[in-house]
């Protein structure tokens, strides 16, 4: 090959090379199983909340059935002490007493009753949660592994382009390289252009007929002296 040859094939393939590696940055795919993940992590923090709800609410309920036998087992003291008893002032203070640990039971029922029922329905909820999650995950792995299909596909092409670009550079003197890799900088990807009549591919500039002259004189790699790309004149490459 010759260096116009290189030169053209190695801007095609870094024109190449940009657009599938924007396209691997920018798959539909990856958007996707990133707003999924990120779905998914909200997922688990809700199921985490509320299992740390039912922690509570079992806890509450224990402390609430541990208070209530215990309010049962005064209520038994008391009503033996009832027996023995005799002082009318004493019996009085007594049911006093009893009347107070009977609202006291009552209130820790209708206490237990709410809880209980709270967390029947913090549990269900919990329960429909898992389910729904544990599908969730299903789907989040198979999105994953058909877009790793998809990025690995795209990043083994851009692999073979790179590597063929490394043996194209290579094949190139360092002062056309560096000329190129220079243009390509100025240029934004388009370094090189190539002449058809007097009009070049890129700037679209109609060279003068003098100009034109002067750069056949230069050989088939010459400078556009409009926009100052790498001017390709031979026509076969």
């Amino acid at each position: 090959m010759t260096d116009a040859q290189i030169l053209l094939e190695l801007q095609e393939l870094d024109l190449a090379l940009e657009r599938d590696k924007k396209t691997l940055a920018d798959l539909p795919e990856l958007r996707e199983l990133a707003q999924k993940r990120a779905a998914y992590r909200k997922l688990i923090s809700q199921r985490d909340h509320i299992k740390g709800v039912c922690c509570d609410l079992e806890a509450e309920i224990a402390d609430l059935e541990d208070d209530q036998v215990k309010t049962e087992d005064e209520v038994t003291l008391a009503q033996e002490d009832a027996q023995r008893l005799k002082d009318y002032r004493e019996v009085q203070k007594l049911e006093i007493e009893l009347s107070d640990l009977a609202k006291k039971l009552d209130k820790i029922a209708f206490t237990l009753t709410d809880k209980k029922r709270e967390l029947a329905g913090i549990t269900e909820k919990a329960e429909k949660l898992n389910a729904y999650v544990d599908k969730f995950e299903k789907s989040l792995l198979a999105d994953a592994q058909k877009t790793k299909a998809v990025a690995t596909e795209l990043q083994t092409k851009i692999d073979e382009q790179e590597r063929r670009r490394g043996h194209l550079a290579a094949s190139l003197g360092a002062d056309m390289l560096a000329a190129y890799e220079e243009s390509r900088r100025t240029h934004k990807g388009i370094a090189v252009e190539t002449l058809a009549g007097n009009v070049p591919s890129a700037c679209r500039m109609a060279l003068t007929e003098a100009s034109v002259e002067d750069l056949s004189r230069k050989g088939a790699i010459a400078t556009c002296p409009y926009c100052g790309r790498i001017l390709i004149q031979d026509t076969e490459a």
